[in-house]
């Protein structure tokens, strides 16, 4: 699918279009989103003047980071979130190539930041005059859902601390602790994992502010835009900033919930050798008694059952009661 997006009047409009052959001289933006096809995309470079690097070069271009200008027009690849709402977030190389006059992404990912934007460029109140201000407003957008995705973790990471180091408000006990702690481990699990993607991303994405920063002035004499990349650029600083702060935060988790499933096993453990105290005088008791001795006093005694019966009760309560008062159990 293409959707072309150029200025009439005082707006930005969206055009989806059928044949890449309608794309105007004036088209502001051209989204190329997956389920295009190779010959679309040719056409769409012819037209443009552009080269479209397929999609094994956007993944290598995404993993050495490459961005390069050639004949006027920059090639640049940023690693994007996508399949947030999935329990295995991936990132996704999407491609921005920037003209004099247009801005073309080529991308095979559906990520919420693009939807947001595309409805964004179309508002009347917003000012997208050239392709450089719709890059810069597209990553804003972008480092916005990364920023959201971001307090997604930390929200997890506080709800987790309440239910691994919390109590609930029967008996002050926690409820099944070995299945809480199992459910917090998968939640941790996930949490890294989205938080090593945003960091990913960020890093990704700094690298590309920094570059499209020094190509802009290359395509239209706008003082302010460097102003507003360098705010980007500080908050993907402060973005990744805080990914560190979490990945600690995520281990101090870790290490507190492997230590609480300890505390259960030991507890566990612990009951069982209170239990076993607590059954080894009678089974002394029961063992003298069982004895095959020809000559026992009780044997003839008419109390003696019950009396055997009481002494073993008896062994058994003595330590129950002193580990009581130590406060052992």
């Amino acid at each position: 699918m293409i959707t072309m997006y150029r200025r009439l009047s005082d707006r930005v409009q969206a055009f989806p279009l059928k044949s890449a052959e309608e794309i105007s001289s004036d088209a502001l933006w051209v989204d190329i989103q997956a389920g295009a096809e190779f010959s679309e995309q040719e056409a769409v470079a012819r037209q443009l003047g552009v080269e479209i690097p397929s999609q094994t070069e956007n993944w290598k271009n995404h993993v050495l980071n490459r961005l390069y200008v050639e004949d006027g027009v920059a090639y640049m690849t940023a690693a994007i979130i996508n399949k947030l709402e999935s329990p295995y977030p991936v990132t996704s190389a999407v491609t921005f190539i920037l003209t004099k006059n247009c801005l073309l992404t080529v991308r095979e990912i559906s990520p919420t930041s693009f939807n947001h934007f595309s409805q964004r460029v179309q508002r009347p109140s917003e000012n997208f005059v050239t392709s450089e201000r719709v890059l810069e407003g597209l990553l804003e957008e972008i480092i916005t859902r990364v920023a959201h995705n971001s307090e997604v973790v930390v929200e997890t990471l506080d709800n987790l601390s309440h239910t691994i180091f919390g109590t609930d408000a029967n008996g002050g006990k926690t409820k099944s602790p070995s299945l809480i702690m199992k459910d917090a481990l998968r939640t941790l699990g996930s949490s890294a994992d989205l938080n090593s993607k945003i960091n990913e991303s960020l890093h990704s994405l700094q690298r590309m502010l920094c570059f499209f920063k020094q190509v802009a002035p290359m395509h239209k004499n706008d003082i302010t835009i460097d102003n507003d990349i360098d705010i980007l650029i500080t908050d993907t600083v402060a973005l990744a900033q805080q990914t560190s702060f979490l990945s600690d935060k995520i281990t101090f988790q870790l290490d507190a919930t492997l230590g609480m499933i300890n505390v259960e096993q030991n507890l566990i453990i612990k009951i069982f050798s209170v239990v076993a105290v607590f059954f080894m005088p009678p089974t002394l008791v029961s063992s003298m008694y069982g004895m095959n001795f020809k000559y026992m006093p009780e044997l003839d005694w008419m109390y003696g059952y019950p009396a055997a019966v009481g002494l073993m009760a008896l062994c058994a309560l003595i330590p129950y009661l002193y580990f009581r008062k130590k406060g052992w159990m």
